[in-house]
């Protein structure tokens, strides 16, 4: 810290001499240079530093006599009075108590010693710092004629079309209006060097404009400085420093700090810089961007020159309105580009959602990518598929970049950098590929991303003076007391050009913003892709593209809760080919399908392009005809019964698949499941009779639905009887470990053999026996389970149980289920509950409760027959959900459709993505497993691993794979 001595005390006088400057300041670095603590100013003016309690003097510059006739250490202790008269000091007091004072603008004031000055002041704690210069017309200019000078310079200002011209119009105006020789708006670049952007100057000077100097030439407690104290004034580069006097007793006390005092006496550093330049006076105007410098006005003379007050505030007014305009201007250029980005990156996004591929999608050239960032090229990983644009480097040296991204520890979602070689080195030789690269992750650890590179921009700088010695020996300083030699900037500034090879051009924060958004945008695609690819297979068929089941339901419920006109009804045509099993399995699964797609484009041509046409399973078609009479639709039958007369190509063959035909209309009460079946019936009265007909639905056909009222009078019966069993399928990991089980219920109907659960769960649905049926599973399950898991307490087996939790019973359905777990000494994530997707979509809150209790319990759950439903899937993120059970509609399709593979792949990478398990069901041929494995499932079940077998199968199969442990 620098230690302020007195230079100098007359014998018997208690005066001393407060000049900073001395033995004991560091001058071996200009950063270390107390700027703002000098002790001393410039000799054009008087510094008097008076106490704000009573208006005496504590400190005095030591040339009062010169101005004012009165020596300073008679000041010492005084009134302000002593220097100024009465007068000046009550306007002086009236200013400070006003809460809008601007101690900036000058009071003119007529000394008693005669003589005018300008007067200003400013605060320093408790100490008002007084500045007094003399007011005489060489230095002044009247006030009509500079408030036309500034009014005429606000307007050009303001009129000024963007950063450059406003630079321009500053430099022409605060030249005229100051008259210094030469005006320069200087300008700061990110990295805090400066570059003269532009100039005003008188013929035969040597021009500035475009020279660059380095950050070093302005120090950091001058930066600082220039923040506090936004104009700044050397009338002569070779004036002598006046020292500030003050009583012997304050030599202790904090140094004046003179941040704000016009008068401040500069560095020494400062005075040999502007020396070595020619300059003798100058006039600096700080730019501000809020708290930061933009810039700087500045103004040099090649001769003193010492300019009013009033003119001084009128520079710092200007300053100001060029930092507001500058900014503003700034601001409103970054918005028009980041808007014009956002608008060609929305145009690109719009343009990539509506394609199979967003990869391909990417680069098709509808929306140029490159145009985002100004990039010359770009390589691309969306969706596991790599793509490349413009010019970008070797796959090899991508892949170095990648590997460097993802080893870095923080987690930011962009990465930046214009000059790429100097921290990739396998990139140095291709500076013309990738000098920068802007990258952003799509997924984590970058295994889908984006990158922009650019090639290298070479240019040359020209600065002033050598950049890299910014500063030299001091041959005429003695060295300091540690015998460092002290500094002074450099002799020379002749222009020294540097070319700048290696880097890009800076990317700017638009640029990086709108890649950064892009990398948001693509994997929300990617997901609203998956959705939509999900979406439409739970809604459509694979093979042909039809509606399916869940479709054709939805629409039958609104075609028959529309009102009809007169004569308008509802039919639905249930189509199914003859002896397709036939050609099935003569000619094979793929000459299957063809036919089903072919006799999809038959019904499609066949009906009428207002119907509903959709697969619902094997060889069944069902078309859902609106606006139909009932004579119209059999005619409509007998129209497709006619169509499926020609023959189909077949494996290079012509084939004969006739189609037999039911036809169902709708009553005034019909249900959605009641037409449908009514159809289906009226279809195996065609097939009865010979097939290749059509057949209308009467009521004699009603007998053959009495099955379903037999099978709800003797439900109730057989529950009570015990009459219904438990088989249990077999699930295992993907590595063939035995893990658990499905509980399934199965009904032996003496005279009629099993009844599937598809028949009589509804029917205990719809007359309330539900509960008792899942109580019974339950209970009989987890009993079984309680003894396998006895016998075999190394697999952990677990059991699945299918529950169907409706409004109303989910209350009921949480405490059975603690209660059976409890009873049989179960814990809960043994048990499994395995939900369809529609009995997921409650949206109310007891359905809500009835998840998160479960969760709490420790019971895990399962999406049974994922992928067939039409909702949301928001709920795997809102609810517990363990396992997705992905529908063997899929399964069954992997050995021939890449499609399904593609659904799997998405309903497993969605799983896993949440956390989840995915259990593949339906698994019947090893090619579907080795499918089923490659795709990442975790869990597997289906025919070829085990089919449902009663428990004293199981009781034996635990006892063989125990045995076989044991050897």
């Amino acid at each position: 810290m620098t230690v302020f001595l007195p230079r100098e005390m007359e014998p018997g006088n208690d005066v001393v001499d407060f000049l900073a400057l001395d033995e004991s300041a560091d001058l071996t670095t200009c950063d270390r240079e107390p700027i703002h603590l000098p002790g001393a100013i410039q000799p054009h003016g008087v510094l008097l530093a008076v106490s704000e309690a009573d208006f005496t003097v504590r400190q005095a510059s030591a040339n009062t006599m010169t101005h004012i006739g009165i020596e300073a250490r008679t000041l010492i202790g005084e009134h302000l009075s002593r220097a100024l008269g009465a007068e000046p000091v009550e306007r002086l007091r009236a200013a400070l108590a006003h809460p809008r004072a601007d101690g900036s603008d000058p009071l003119v004031v007529h000394m008693p010693s005669g003589g005018a000055f300008e007067v200003t002041w400013h605060r320093v704690q408790r100490i008002v710092i007084v500045e007094l210069e003399p007011a005489d017309q060489a230095a002044s200019v009247a006030m009509s004629t500079l408030f036309e000078d500034v009014r005429h310079a606000l307007e050009a200002l303001q009129s000024s079309h963007g950063v450059q011209q406003l630079c321009e119009s500053a430099a022409r105006e605060i030249k005229l209006l100051t008259g210094y020789d030469r005006v320069m708006v200087y300008r700061f670049h990110s990295d805090e060097h400066g570059e003269v952007v532009a100039e005003e100057r008188e013929p035969g000077l040597e021009p500035f404009l475009g020279l660059h100097y380095p950050a070093s030439d302005i120090p950091r407690q001058a930066r600082k400085l220039y923040l506090l104290n936004h104009l700044r004034v050397i009338v002569d580069v070779d004036y002598q420093p006046v020292p500030l006097l003050g009583r012997a007793q304050d030599a202790d006390a904090a140094p004046l700090d003179l941040s704000l005092a016009g008068l401040r006496s500069v560095s020494p550093f400062h005075l040999a810089y502007l020396r070595n330049m020619g300059v003798r006076a100058t006039l600096t105007i700080s730019l501000l961007r809020g708290t930061r410098l933009w810039g700087m006005i500045a103004c040099h003379h090649h001769q003193p020159k010492r300019i009013g007050a009033q003119q001084r505030a009128a520079g710092r007014l200007l300053g100001k309105m060029f930092s507001l305009l500058a900014v503003a201007e700034e601001s409103h250029e970054r918005d028009r580009e980041q808007m014009r980005l956002t608008q060609l990156q929305s145009r690109l996004v719009t343009h990539m959602s509506g394609s199979d591929s967003l990869a391909d999608a990417l680069i098709d050239g509808a929306v140029c990518p490159l145009d985002l960032t100004a990039a010359d090229g770009l390589v691309a990983r969306i969706d596991g598929r790599t793509v490349t644009l413009g010019a970008v480097p070797p796959a090899e040296s991508v892949d170095v970049l990648l590997a460097r991204l993802r080893s870095r520890d923080d987690d930011a979602d962009y990465f930046v950098s214009d000059a790429l070689h100097g921290e990739i080195p396998d990139l140095a030789p291709y500076p013309e590929l990738a000098a920068g690269v802007l990258a952003v992750p799509l997924s984590a650890g970058y295994q889908d991303f984006v990158m922009w590179f650019r090639g290298e921009l070479r240019h040359t700088t020209t600065w002033g003076g050598n950049p890299d010695k910014p500063m030299v020996g001091d041959p005429t300083a003695a060295p300091d007391q540690a015998g460092l030699a002290r500094l002074g900037p450099r002799e020379s500034f002749a222009a020294w050009t540097q070319e700048v090879r290696g880097r890009c051009g800076p990317w700017r924060k638009a640029e990086i913003a709108t890649a950064r958004t892009f990398g948001r945008a693509v994997p929300e695609l990617l997901l609203a892709s998956a959705r939509d690819r999900l979406a439409h297979f739970a809604l459509h068929d694979e093979l042909t593209g039809l509606p399916n089941r869940a479709l054709l339901t939805n629409r039958l419920e609104q075609a028959l809760a529309r009102p009809r006109e007169q004569g308008e009804q509802v039919a639905l045509l249930f189509v199914d080919l003859d002896h397709f099993k036939l050609v099935n399995d003569s000619l094979g699964h793929a000459t299957g399908d063809s036919l089903l797609r072919q006799a999809a484009q038959r019904l499609g041509a066949a009906t009428r392009g207002t119907d509903t046409v959709a697969r619902i399973g094997g060889d069944e078609f069902v078309v859902l005809c609106e606006s139909i009479s009932g004579p119209l639709a059999e005619q409509l039958a007998e129209r497709v019964v006619l169509a499926f007369r020609v023959p189909f190509s077949l494996a290079g063959t012509e084939a004969l698949i006739t189609a037999s035909v039911g036809v169902a209309v709708a009553d005034s009460d019909t249900t959605p499941a009641e037409l449908l079946r009514d159809a289906d019936t009226a279809m195996y009265r065609a097939k009865n009779a010979g097939r290749n007909a059509a057949a209308a639905f009467t009521p004699e056909l009603r007998a053959i639905n009495l099955r379903r009222v037999e099978i709800e009078t003797r439900l109730r019966p057989a529950l009570e009887r015990g009459e219904l069993e438990l088989h249990f399928q077999p699930i295992h990991t993907i590595a063939g470990e035995l893990c658990g089980f499905e509980a399934l219920s199965r009904w032996p109907l003496a005279g009629r053999g099993l009844v599937p659960p598809s028949e009589f769960i509804p029917v205990a649905e719809a007359t309330g026996l539900l509960s008792t049926l899942t109580d019974w599973a339950l209970d009989t399950g987890l009993a079984a389970l309680a003894r396998w898991r006895a016998l075999r307490p190394d697999l952990d087996l677990t059991l699945s149980v299918n529950i169907a939790p409706t409004r109303g019973t989910t209350t009921y359905l949480q405490q059975a289920i603690a209660s059976a777990l409890a009873r049989h000494h179960i814990p809960a994530h043994a048990l499994c509950l395995e939900i369809t997707e529609s009995a997921l979509i409650v949206d109310d809150a007891p359905a809500r409760h009835f998840f998160m209790a479960l969760r709490d319990l420790g019971v895990r759950l399962s999406i049974d027959d994922f992928g067939t439903g039409y909702s949301s899937f928001a709920y795997l993120t809102q609810l517990p959900v363990d396992e997705v059970k992905i529908d063997q509609t899929f399964i069954s399709a992997l050995a021939d459709r890449t499609a399904s593979a593609t659904v799997v792949a998405s309903i497993v990478g969605l799983a896993h993505q949440l956390g989840l398990q995915a259990l593949a069901e339906g698994v019947e041929t090893a090619e579907q497993l080795a499918a089923v494995r490659r795709l990442g499932c975790d869990l597997v079940q289906g025919y070829l691993l085990g089919r449902p077998m009663p428990a004293q199968e199981v009781d034996r199969l635990i006892g063989r794979e125990a045995f076989a442990d044991a050897d």
